[in-house]
């Protein structure tokens, strides 16, 4: 089975989530950046880095103007309820 890929806009995050060295910065993290971490070291996801404007589903998090929430769903192909 192929790997599950998941887009991430900030490369700290990336590289915290390839460093497999957890220093007393990063502990509090804890248990769900464990298993993260294990996911991807077992090839289950794959963590990418994608631009803030190149990932599609990032205006739907934000407060962002209702023009890109809408050009963002129909390129997502969402439709109105």
């Amino acid at each position: 089975m192929s790997p599950v890929s998941l887009h991430c806009d900030s490369e700290t995050t990336l590289s915290r989530a390839y460093n497999m060295v957890c220093n007393g910065k990063s502990r509090h993290i804890g248990l769900l950046y464990s298993y993260v971490k294990q996911l991807i070291h077992d090839g289950v996801v794959i963590v990418d880095f994608v631009r803030t404007y190149e990932n599609l589903p990032d205006p739907l998090t934000k407060g962002f103007s209702r023009d890109l929430v809408v050009m963002t769903t129909r390129e997502m192909g969402l439709k109105p309820v």
